[in-house]
C-alpha cells in the first residue's frame, strides 16, 4: 500500500472519505435512541419519562469516557503518521484495558446508586416502577459501551472509517429492529434494554476481531513491515526529513533492543494515558452535569416536561452527533499532520489547510441542521408524540433554542476534533473550567 504524501490529508477528497463515514457512524446511535423514544410514546409519557431518566443518567456516566473515542483516535493516528508500529500496539492494548477496568468500575458504581438518582430525579411512582427493571439492564451494558467506545477509536486512529461506520450502523440497525419488534408487540421497555445488551454484545465481539486482523491503511502488511521501508521513496517531499521522522520515533518505539527500554516505553504511555484520559474525564464530566442537571431540572417540572426534554435531547444529540463526523475527520486526519509538522515542512502547511477546511465544513453542516430543524417543526414533534401537554412544551421557545443553536454547536464540535489532533487534552479542560 502507498502510503499519501501529507499534502493528500488536507484534500476535500481525504475530508469527505473520512467525514462522511464518521456521519454516518456517529448518528447510528442517536438516531436509534430517537427511534426509541418515539416508540415509547405510543406507550404513554409514563415509558419515556422512565426511558429519559435512565438512558440520560447511564449515557451520561459512559460519556465521562469520551477520551476513549477522541484521545484514543488521536493517539494511535499520531502513531500512525509516525510510523510508530510498536508504540500503536502499546496504545491499542492500553485503550482496550483501560475500558474494561473502567466499565466494570463504572457499572458497579452505578448499581449503588440506583436508589439517590431516584431519589434526586424526583420520579412519579408509576415512571419509576417502570425505570426500575430497565436500570439494571442498562448497567449491565456499561462495561461493553465503554469496550466498543475504545474500538471505535483504534478503528478510526487507523482511518478504517467505513468499516468502523459499518459496525455501528449494522449494531444500531439490529437493535433498532429488534426494539421495533419487542415494542410492537406490547413487551416493554425491559426486553428493549435486553436487546440493547444484547446487539452491544455482539458489537464488542466483532470490533475486536476488526482491529486483531487488520492494519492501519499506512502500513504495509505485517509479514512486509519487518523487511520493506513504510515510505516508498516517490511518496517523500524530502527524504531527509522522512527519514529523520522514522528515526525519531524509532527510537521511542525500539530503544535499544532490550527489554528495559520497552517496559520504560510502556510505562510512559500508560502514564500519558492516564494523564491525558484524566484531563479529558474531567472536561466530560463539567460537561455532562449539564445534561445531568438539565435531566433533574425536567423531571421537577412534571412527567409531560420530561417527556419533552427527553425528545430535544435526543434531536440535538443527532443533529450535534453529524456535525461530529466532520471534527472526525479533523481529528483523524490532523492528528497524522500534526505529528509530522515539526519534521516535514509540508505538513505543517497542510495542517493549517485542514484547519480552514474543515471548520468551513462543519459551519455549513451545523447551519443546515438549524435550518431543517426549524422549518420541519410539527412534522418532528409529530413523530415523537401524540401528547397534548408534550407537544404544547415543545412548540414553545425551546424549538428556537435548539434550532439556533445548531451553528454554534457545530463550530465547538470542530474545534474539539481539531484539538484533540493535536493532543491539546489539558487546554480544553482548562477552558471548560474556565467557562
Amino acid at each position: 500500500m502507498m502510503v499519501q504524501p501529507p499534502e493528500a490529508y488536507s484534500s476535500y477528497a481525504a475530508i469527505a472519505k473520512v467525514a462522511l463515514p464518521a456521519i454516518l457512524l456517529n448518528v447510528a446511535q442517536p438516531l436509534t435512541v430517537a427511534v426509541q423514544t418515539a416508540l415509547l410514546g405510543t406507550y404513554g409519557s409514563h415509558s419515556q419519562a422512565a426511558f429519559a431518566a435512565v438512558d440520560t443518567t447511564c449515557r451520561v456516566a459512559t460519556c465521562l469516557f469520551n477520551y476513549l473515542v477522541d484521545g484514543v483516535s488521536a493517539r494511535c493516528g499520531t502513531s500512525v503518521g509516525q510510523r510508530n508500529w510498536k508504540g500503536l500496539q502499546t496504545r491499542v492494548r492500553l485503550a482496550l484495558s483501560c475500558s474494561a477496568v473502567c466499565g466494570g468500575l463504572v457499572a458497579a458504581l452505578l448499581a449503588l446508586l440506583k436508589g439517590p438518582v431516584f431519589y434526586l430525579l424526583s420520579l412519579e411512582p408509576a415512571v419509576a416502577a417502570v425505570a426500575r427493571p430497565y436500570w439494571w439492564i442498562r448497567v449491565g451494558c456499561v462495561p461493553i459501551v465503554l469496550i466498543n467506545m475504545a474500538v471505535n477509536g483504534i478503528l478510526q486512529g487507523y482511518n478504517r472509517m467505513a468499516i468502523n461506520a459499518t459496525l455501528t450502523t449494522a449494531q444500531s440497525l439490529l437493535e433498532l429492529g429488534g426494539s421495533i419488534a419487542v415494542l410492537t408487540q406490547g413487551a416493554g421497555l425491559s426486553l428493549m434494554g435486553g436487546v440493547t445488551l444484547a446487539t452491544s454484545g455482539l458489537a464488542a465481539m466483532i470490533g475486536l476481531v476488526c482491529i486483531a486482523a487488520l492494519n492501519p491503511r499506512e502500513a504495509f502488511h505485517a509479514a512486509e513491515q519487518a523487511r520493506e521501508p513504510l515510505l516508498a521513496e516517490s511518496d517523500a517531499q524530502d527524504s531527509v526529513q522522512q527519514e529523520g521522522l522514522r528515526n525519531k520515533t524509532a527510537e521511542c518505539a525500539e530503544g535499544d533492543g532490550g527489554e528495559g527500554p520497552m517496559v520504560a516505553v510502556v510505562v510512559t504511555d500508560l502514564l500519558e494515558f492516564i494523564r491525558d484520559g484524566g484531563n479529558m474525564m474531567l472536561r466530560s464530566a463539567l460537561l455532562q452535569a449539564t445534561f445531568f442537571i438539565a435531566l433533574a431540572a425536567a423531571s421537577q417540572l412534571g412527567t409531560a416536561q420530561l417527556a419533552a426534554h427527553q425528545i430535544v435531547a435526543q434531536l440535538w444529540l443527532l443533529t450535534a452527533y453529524a456535525v461530529d463526523g466532520v471534527a472526525n475527520a479533523g481529528t483523524v486526519l490532523g492528528s497524522r499532520l500534526a505529528a509530522q509538522a515539526g519534521v516535514v515542512p509540508v505538513a505543517a502547511r497542510s495542517l493549517e489547510r485542514l484547519v480552514a477546511r474543515v471548520l468551513c465544513l462543519g459551519s455549513a453542516v451545523g447551519a443546515a441542521s438549524g435550518i431543517a430543524v426549524y422549518l420541519w417543526q410539527s412534522a418532528i414533534i409529530g413523530l415523537f408524540t401524540s401528547d397534548e401537554s408534550t407537544m404544547a412544551v415543545l412548540a414553545g421557545p425551546l424549538w428556537l433554542v435548539v434550532s439556533g443553536a445548531q451553528p454554534l454547536n457545530a463550530a465547538v464540535f470542530v474545534y474539539d476534533g481539531l484539538l484533540y489532533a493535536s493532543h491539546s487534552f489539558a487546554w480544553t479542560r482548562s477552558a471548560v473550567q474556565f467557562l
